[in-house]
């Protein structure tokens, strides 16, 4: 099962009343999770299994796009798709819009040249390396 982490007792807040949702596989998904609670959002974070255990066969995963209609996803929620892979993230991110009506679906890009597909796709690109390179350039 692919587990589903909130912070039971998270009250609304004064910034939006929406959950997002962090599908991700990895701690840069927690650490967007907890930037996400730090400026006053509702957080449920998704854990994604690794594709490894795509690649063996394990079928006994349900989808994110299973765990997602258990959650109580609704058309005011924001879903942030955050895994190591571009590929997977693209794949998750057109599910997620396919099945869902979301008033956002924010996707971590690992490659800059990928971000005109993403965004292309219908989704709103979060570049990693030209973020954490422009972090770099002005702490320097």
């Amino acid at each position: 099962m692919i587990p589903i982490r909130s912070r039971d007792g998270d009250a609304s807040t004064d910034v939006e009343d929406t959950t997002h949702y962090v599908l991700s596989d990895d701690p840069v998904g927690s650490a967007i999770a907890e930037q996400l609670r730090a400026n006053g959002h509702r957080v449920t974070i998704v854990g994604e299994p690794h594709e490894s255990n795509e690649v063996s066969g394990l079928a006994d995963e349900p989808s994110p796009v299973e765990v997602l209609s258990e959650s109580g996803l609704g058309a005011t929620s924001t879903v942030v798709v955050a895994t190591h892979s571009d590929r997977r993230n693209l794949l998750i991110a057109q599910l997620v819009s396919a099945h869902f009506d979301v008033s956002r679906v924010v996707v971590l890009v690992n490659d800059p040249d990928r971000t005109v597909l993403f965004a292309e796709a219908g989704h709103e690109p979060v570049c990693v390396t030209t973020v954490l390179s422009r972090a770099v350039g002005d702490a320097v």
